[in-house]
This record gives structure tokens, C-alpha cells and sequence, in this order.
């Protein structure tokens, strides 16, 4: 038994196979309030271009999807799993080139300069390989003027709010050092620990 515990908990990272399907359904279950904090914090307006790192099964972006007309959104995720999950629910979207979702990680991800007036990023960021080279990656993808918002909350044995005040500081420091600008934080109590939104702007590029 402990052996298989320790496996599902892997699939949280890279959801795999029939553990996968079922540790993305609970992600999506236990992600839907970040989600739509993250975008109230966001401020996605119609004709927007949305990138999402991490999408998971998709339902962020079927929401973002749905409540806005006019946007196209992008995802980006490890898993195949996911990737087939998300496609599923996307499909409609999909079929008319509102939505795209690929299997990659940001720190290397073919991603076009110049696109994104958005990014978002939900509980996503510390299993990110090399989290300064995807942001710096995100930069060079998102437009002048675009924002970012990158949402965690710890959902480990050993979660606390002083663990969720380091995620911030460490946030916020790669995303100044990256060359992200309003770099703001945001904090939320949500079940079952505190939450964080690290939001922060493109300035003009050179």
C-alpha cells in the first residue's frame, strides 16, 4: 500500500496512464478556486491571446474560454495525459482555433515571441525544472504591456503559511529578476492553507 500511495502521489507532478486521469480530476476539483481568483487578479479582456502553463485536464481554460468570445488561448503541460484529457474537454473550441494545447516544458517550449497579452501559471510553478529560464522564456512571448499571474498554494505534508510567504518571496524575486515589471503580491485563505498571486507586468520592450 505505501507503494502505491507514494506512486499516485507522483502522478500530481506528471500525471500518467489511469492515475493520471484521476490525479487531474482532483487537481481540477481542488484548483477551481485558485483558478478563478487567479482570474480576477488577471483581467483578461476579449481578443486577448492567453497562454496557460500547466493546464492540467483543461478546465481553467474552458472557463477563461467560455466566459470570454473573443479570446484564444494557448496551454502548455508536461503530461500526455493531460494533454488528451484537456483535449477532450476542449474539443469545440479546438475545432475552431480558439484553443491549442501542447505537451512541453516552458523552459524550452517553441513558444512565438511577441504573442501572449496573458499568462497565468496555477499551482505550476515550483515543479517547473528551471523556473528563472521559463519566465525569461514567458517574457519573450508575451507582448508589451501583457500580464502574468502565477498562483500557489502548498499542498504538501508539511504546508503552512510561512511556506506559502516563501513561494511569494521566491516569485517575486525571479520575476524581477527576469525583467517583469508592477511586480505585486497577493494573498487569499482558502482551504486548506493560505494561497498566493504573484502578478506582475511587461513593460516596454526594447
Amino acid at each position: 500500500m505505501p507503494k502505491l500511495i507514494k506512486s499516485f502521489k507522483k502522478q500530481f507532478s506528471v500525471p500518467k496512464g489511469y492515475l493520471g486521469k484521476i490525479a487531474g480530476n482532483i487537481m481540477a476539483l481542488e484548483n477551481k478556486r485558485l483558478n478563478n481568483w487567479t482570474l480576477t487578479l488577471l483581467n483578461i479582456s476579449n481578443n486577448d491571446y492567453v497562454l496557460e502553463v500547466g493546464y492540467g485536464p483543461g478546465v481553467c481554460m474552458k472557463k477563461m474560454l467560455q466566459d470570454y468570445s473573443q479570446v484564444t488561448i494557448h496551454g502548455i503541460d508536461v503530461s500526455e495525459t493531460m494533454k488528451k484529457q484537456a483535449e477532450n474537454r476542449l474539443k469545440e473550441f479546438i475545432e475552431i482555433e480558439r484553443a491549442k494545447v501542447f505537451v512541453g516544458d516552458i523552459e524550452i517550449a517553441e513558444l512565438p515571441n511577441d504573442r501572449y497579452n496573458k499568462v497565468l501559471s496555477v499551482n505550476n510553478y515550483t515543479i517547473w525544472k528551471h523556473p528563472k529560464k521559463g519566465l525569461e522564456r514567458l517574457y519573450k512571448s508575451m507582448k508589451e504591456n501583457g500580464q502574468i499571474a502565477i498562483t500557489m498554494q502548498p499542498r504538501e505534508e508539511n504546508a503552512s503559511t510561512i511556506k506559502t510567504r516563501m513561494f511569494a518571496n521566491q516569485i517575486y524575486q525571479d520575476l524581477c529578476d527576469c525583467g517583469f515589471k508592477d511586480v505585486n503580491i497577493s494573498y487569499k485563505r482558502l482551504y486548506p492553507i493560505l494561497a498566493v498571486c504573484v502578478t506582475a507586468r511587461i513593460g516596454k520592450k526594447s
